[in-house]
């Protein structure tokens, strides 16, 4: 990755978005802002109303690769086909390393707002699953998602300002890691159409 940007908004096809640079203190990938904004922006295409979820994963020790995530997303995904019958999964994660010895992982989900609009049962199956493989409780932050309607794009500046620290350079190319391994790896969903159909559920 090599675009940065510290300025306070992203211009995208979603419109004009606020990203958390600290008024230009610090600087955001754009490649990774771009993923994300285009992420939600799909999963906007295919349901009138997505729910965001934020939380990090802590590892009980420091990995070279990143399987134990991409892992516990095909989980995720199985998960939501398994209870609700949908395997519609948008999602960004980033891989971090500052001062502690051990890198972690900030997580965004976009699920469909239609079938799940609290993520408190899913969080608590997430828990379960990643504690079972000897990692600690992952962290919930405070006001950890965000349910974004279609329509009046009500909650996107708020979610996509929090979700923007996810861009951050700061932690990122760190060491102990393969030169193969990626930073950050997020889902590839395609907008449907050409335009959004606001009759979609």
């Amino acid at each position: 990755m090599k675009n940065q940007t510290s300025s306070s908004n992203f211009v995208h096809a979603l419109g004009t978005l606020p990203i958390n640079t600290h008024n230009g203190k610090y600087s955001c990938y754009v490649e990774i802002l771009d993923r994300i904004a285009s992420q939600l922006q799909a999963m906007l295409s295919y349901h009138s109303r997505v729910t965001v979820i934020r939380f990090d994963l802590h590892l009980y020790r420091s990995f070279s690769d990143n399987t134990e995530v991409s892992k516990l997303m095909v989980k995720i995904k199985k998960r939501l086909k398994a209870k609700y019958g949908s395997t519609r999964l948008g999602y960004i994660w980033v891989r971090e390393l500052e001062k502690a010895k051990k890198h972690h992982y900030h997580i965004v989900l976009f699920v469909n707002g239609n079938m799940l609009q609290h993520p408190s049962n899913l969080l608590a199956w997430i828990e379960r699953r990643w504690t079972a493989r000897g990692h600690p409780k992952p962290y919930i932050p405070s006001h950890c998602y965000y349910v974004i309607e279609r329509k009046t794009n009500e909650n996107l500046d708020l979610a996509f300002y929090r979700l923007s620290y996810l861009a951050k350079v700061r932690g990122k190319g760190k060491l102990n890691r393969d030169n193969s391994v990626n930073d950050y790896s997020g889902s590839r969903l395609k907008l449907r159409g050409k335009s959004i159909d606001n009759s979609s559920s």
